[in-house]
């Protein structure tokens, strides 16, 4: 007899992981609401309509993870068979097909959240964004496709399945690293054009949260791609948790530029002398119209552009 793989092993660490990750991403969410709500101008309608979709994805996805965890390893119908729940966690059945399909709506409306972002960043450049639109169709376009294939064919680890979800990987790489890269490229651009006047890069904050929060979701990406190259059956189970990591890169990106955005507002009032007003406001009112005079290649409405999608 062929020994099973320890998939209900796995399926635990990865619930486990996914358990987590989804308490931190409790108090994201309610910090992002926080800020996004209490502030003198309402935000876009994307950011927080954004942020209630990828929670409300997280939440559905960690209750269906919990019932499949009660269906495998509580069942009588499953336990009773030898190596019953191993078998069940094989098995497509209707919750794991909808947790897939909750991971394909996550990650496609993470991916639209960052184009949207490099679209705004860069001056609403639509050949950038029309370039990255296509790459994230053609990824969601596998993403579905291994989706289809399994729902016909009931074949998990067919070789179609397997290609097509190393297509997804490898284009969902390609198009996390561009679009992280591009913002924090004009984030950094538009800081040094005007460092000269302020003393230093006004978005070094923002830059590195960017990267950061790219760099988080980007990495389980390599993870999991390694693991479906690799064949091993841990990649299938790993993308229960990148589900809530696809949850937590726009929350903590909202909670980490909105603090630094305080932060700075904070300091720059502390930091403001206390002397008549008029010496005061000449500087405000320069800066601003120095940063209104650089030509298009440089930063001209593309700062305050990027100052009001980090607001």
């Amino acid at each position: 007899m062929v020994a099973l793989p320890h998939v209900d092993r796995m399926f635990i660490t990865a619930a486990w992981l996914e358990s987590i990750i989804y308490g931190i991403n409790c108090v994201l969410f309610c910090i992002c609401m926080y800020i996004l709500f209490n502030r003198n101008k309402r935000p876009h309608w994307i950011i927080p309509m954004t942020c209630i979709l990828h929670f409300l994805i997280a939440t559905v996805h960690n209750i269906l993870c919990l019932i499949r965890s009660l269906h495998a390893f509580t069942n009588t119908a499953v336990i009773s068979v030898p190596d019953g729940s191993v078998l069940y966690l094989l098995k497509l059945t209707p919750l794991s097909f909808a947790m897939s399909g909750l991971y394909i709506l996550n990650t496609i409306a993470l991916n639209l959240l960052l184009i949207w972002r490099l679209y705004v960043v860069w001056y609403h450049n639509r050949f950038l964004a029309i370039i990255m639109l296509i790459l994230e169709a053609g990824r969601s376009s596998t993403a579905v496709a291994a989706w289809a294939v399994i729902l016909q064919f009931h074949q998990v680890f067919s070789h179609t399945v397997h290609a097509l979800s190393k297509t997804s990987f490898a284009i969902d790489l390609v198009v996390t690293i561009s679009v992280t890269s591009g913002i924090a490229y004009r984030l950094w651009r538009a800081g040094q054009d005007v460092s000269h006047l302020t003393g230093h890069n006004a978005y070094k904050a923002a830059v590195y949260t960017f990267i950061e929060c790219g760099a988080i979701y980007t990495s389980s990406i390599v993870v999991l791609s390694a693991l479906n190259i690799s064949g091993s059956l841990a990649g299938i189970m790993a993308i229960e948790v990148n589900v809530q990591i696809a949850t937590l890169t726009p929350l903590l990106l909202v909670a980490s530029l909105s603090r630094n955005l305080k932060r700075r507002d904070r300091h720059s009032d502390t930091s403001t002398p206390t002397g008549p007003a008029d010496l005061v406001r000449p500087v405000q009112v320069n800066i601003t119209e120095e940063i209104c005079t650089h030509p298009v290649e440089t930063t001209d409405s593309s700062f305050r552009k990027t100052h009001s999608i980090l607001r």
